[in-house]
């Protein structure tokens, strides 16, 4: 087993319950499921109530998705949303281009495409995310299905969460990505990031994708952190149900994380960890 690794479940290990606080919550979003069938198969398998959000009309989305709600995984739609950089969507493009109806229908359609789908995020976005118009487009299709909408935040400029939220949809957005840097390394700084936010505040929402590296990563640290029982593994719908009334920006901080309560890191390593 490698150092890092060995180091995540000597950290886990040494994390005792603690009675003061409510116990934080992970969620944790394996976003781009549905192109691939063989990473798909693995994500379904993911230990615990993660979260899977497929991309519309793909080969596998389908498919994968009613083996996910036979798995008691969550099951979200992945919109393709226009982005800065002129990036392909694929199937079920939401583009600024694009009229209030066609816009509405082709969420309706991309919906419709995911058996037990229970809420939406968007993939990429990171120029429609900010169009007012758009989001106030897309986001009542959103209400007349029942769904939550989490916002990946692919733009800080974004205005979908607060559009969901004028609606009274359920509603969050992304703390971290898991899997921009593929390396063992990046891949447990971020998630010891997003452990460090949940203790802090009480939940944490950690993106990641079907890469061959982030599943390894997973089946390897969630087995121990889900028998650890410290912090909760729960799916996206759970979360919006727990936190309908809550949001960010108005939740009130834990005064000190029991992870630094309980533990002396390096200063090196609580610098990773910080927020």
């Amino acid at each position: 087993m490698s150092q890092t690794i060995q180091r995540w479940l000597t950290l886990l290990c040494l994390l005792t319950a603690s009675q003061v606080f409510a116990q934080p919550t992970l969620v944790i979003i394996i976003d781009d499921v549905g192109n691939n069938g063989p990473l798909g198969e693995r994500a379904v398998k993911l230990p615990g109530p993660v979260t899977l959000a497929f991309l519309p009309h793909t080969p596998h989305a389908a498919r994968l998705a009613r083996k996910a709600a036979d798995a008691n995984k969550g099951i979200m739609l992945h919109a393709p949303m226009a982005n800065a950089t002129g990036a392909a969507l694929g199937p079920g493009a939401l583009t600024e281009d694009m009229s209030p109806e066609e816009l509405q229908q082709t969420i309706r359609d991309s919906i419709n495409a995911i058996p037990f789908v229970q809420g939406v995020n968007n993939h990429m976005g990171s120029r429609l995310t900010a169009n007012q118009t758009a989001m106030s487009a897309i986001m009542p299709v959103i209400q007349q299905h029942d769904l939550f909408f989490i916002d990946s935040l692919t733009n800080p400029a974004s205005v979908a969460q607060s559009e969901a939220r004028s609606l009274g949809i359920a509603t969050d957005r992304r703390d971290v990505f898991l899997d921009n840097d593929r390396s063992l390394e990046g891949l447990f700084q971020q998630f010891e990031r997003a452990i460090n936010i949940a203790e802090r505040t009480g939940s944490v929402i950690l993106i990641g994708h079907p890469y061959p590296e982030t599943l390894d990563f997973l089946e390897t640290v969630l087995p121990p952190l889900i028998a650890n029982d410290n912090i909760r593994l729960i799916p996206a719908d759970e979360h919006l149900q727990n936190n309908a009334w809550l949001t960010k920006e108005n939740a009130t901080p834990y005064p000190v994380s029991r992870l630094q309560m309980q533990l002396i890191l390096p200063s090196s390593d609580m610098k990773k960890a910080k927020h």
